[in-house]
């Protein structure tokens, strides 16, 4: 009944989405829409067919041009071309490229996570003995509120062969007295000066036995399953990289709830998607694991970036690395419950995403890196810019709507759009087998929320440009947790310390 109702959502959703051409001024649009459509989909099936990502020594040039940037290009032309001449202005050539690109990368993500949502549930009830010794890492700075349940979580989890290293990041705080209660309890504990996020995992990986790596934050608890599932996917000797499944636990108002739904769709839909050519966007390291062989040839963790866990997946990604995600493998995670709070989480993810995309720039121009090249990272940009400089050209073009008495047709795309994220939250939902009540806040994905993290966006790539591609500072969240921790005394005996320089003070 269930897999009835995710078919039925998707087909509406798709037919849905058809209600886009009700805007589109002439119909010779709709016929370079079809052709670039046409091209989009058998790139794509060729690519699953193959069912691997594997490194091209000689792409075709037909290969080449199907990268999704020269596709919008393409787009973007066609659409200057057709309307030059019906004198349609600039915001509105930009709105209509943008319901373009809003509509193909939606007719090809929600019948490919449908798809890998089949694929999953032959895989989902397999036995596997496959059980190497694990390694798993929590880096830490200031987390006394949190990091002892983070322990107790990955104490509790199934799984015969573990070990788990706390590495205390210089915290000014009762960190590292709160971690080191678990000493006798199987847990390594690693004090060092302060020097990061990618030290503190650099440095678990120095001193981890494992022969998969796994990254948990201390503000982060998994089932008692998660283990086993992730170390699951490792199965296939080809694949480097597992990413968990993401959920907010703290679901107490409505911010925290508009980020359960938004983790719930990103990882629902455009994970899936993403997860049938063996990419990822990011293996986020709130929970995912590595090859200990794969990390050490990537380089381990580079320095001075702000998300060191999408410039990991980036460089796994590049030397033809294949990642998948696990969805039951589940992590839950503290989400910020104030809009304060959200915005600098938000800044620090959006800052990192675009200094990575500069340090890795190559990736955009280089056909050998496959996939990478010709999907994800494309798909990643565009939506980190054309999509929220689309967002103010809609405000503007909005406004000038209602001036000029075309307040109809504002009401009616209103109505589409949020019909539309309110579809695809549902089929997200019915995916993750998760809470329906949910759905509830999706129109706030196109008003409001939404335009919160277009801003957002707009202000880290502003941030990034001014300073030159680099911003090495990270805004720290406050902690929610529970403090009552940090009053006990330490158990500070035969704990592991690495002696180092002392190194300028970074948040994690």
């Amino acid at each position: 009944m269930k897999n009835i109702a995710i078919f039925v959502v998707a087909a509406l959703f798709l037919i849905l989405l058809l209600g886009i051409f009700y805007f589109m001024p002439v119909e010779s649009i709709w016929i370079g829409l079809g052709a670039m459509a046409v091209i989009v989909i058998y790139h794509f099936i060729s690519r699953l067919v193959k069912g691997k990502q594997v490194r091209e020594q000689k792409p075709s040039p037909w290969q080449n041009l199907t990268s999704l940037l020269f596709i919008f290009f393409i787009i973007f032309i066609i659409f200057i071309i057709t309307l030059w001449n019906i004198e349609v202005s600039l915001l509105i050539q930009l709105l209509l490229v943008s319901l373009i690109f809003t509509m193909l990368i939606n007719f090809l993500t929600v019948p490919l996570a449908i798809f890998h949502k089949l694929k999953e549930r032959k895989e989902i009830f397999k036995p596997s003995n496959y059980q190497p010794r694990i390694s798993i890492i929590i880096p830490a700075y200031n987390e006394e509120k949190v990091v002892a349940r983070t322990i107790e979580t990955i104490i509790e989890a199934d799984y015969p062969d573990k070990e788990i290293i706390v590495v205390d990041d210089g915290s000014k705080d009762n960190t590292f007295e709160v971690a080191s209660e678990f000493n006798g309890r199987g847990v390594k504990v690693v004090r060092r000066p302060n020097g990061g996020k990618f030290a503190a995992l650099n440095t678990g990986i120095a001193v981890s036995t494992g022969e998969i790596i796994i990254t948990v934050d201390a503000d982060s608890m998994i089932t008692r399953v998660s283990l086993s599932e992730i170390v699951r996917g490792f199965e296939d000797p080809d694949v480097a990289g597992v990413a968990g499944n993401l959920k907010v636990y703290n679901r107490t108002n409505i911010l925290t709830k508009l980020q359960a739904l938004e983790y719930i769709v990103q990882i629902q839909i455009v994970r899936r998607a993403f997860e049938n050519f063996g990419s990822l966007t990011v293996a986020s390291g709130a929970f995912s694991a590595f090859r200990k062989a794969a990390l050490k040839e990537a380089g381990n963790y580079d320095p001075d970036y702000l998300l060191e866990d999408f410039d990991i997946t980036i460089k796994l990604l590049k030397s033809h690395q294949i990642l998948h995600g696990s969805n039951e493998a589940v992590c839950y995670t503290e989400a910020p419950e104030t809009l304060q709070d959200v915005y600098k989480q938000r800044l620090s993810w959006f800052r990192g995403d675009f200094q990575n995309f500069w340090k890795h720039r190559d990736a955009f121009f280089n056909p050998r890196f496959g996939i990478m090249n010709k999907l994800t990272f494309p798909y990643m940009l565009l939506s980190m810019t054309l999509v929220p400089f689309a967002s103010l050209v809609v405000i503007v073009t909005s406004v000038i709507m209602l001036i000029d008495g075309e307040w109809m047709t504002l009401v009616l795309a209103l109505a589409l759009f949020m019909a539309l994220q309110l579809l695809i939250s549902i089929l997200a939902i019915l995916i993750a087998d998760e809470d329906l009540k949910l759905a509830i806040y999706s129109p706030l994905f196109i008003v409001g929320y939404k335009q919160f993290l277009d801003f957002t966006m707009i202000k880290a790539l502003i941030d990034i440009i001014l300073a030159g591609g680099t911003y090495p500072r990270r805004e720290k969240v406050a902690r929610i947790g529970d403090k009552t921790y940090s009053q006990r005394p330490a158990a500070a005996s035969s704990l592991l310390q690495i002696p180092q320089k002392p190194a300028k003070e970074s948040g994690n």
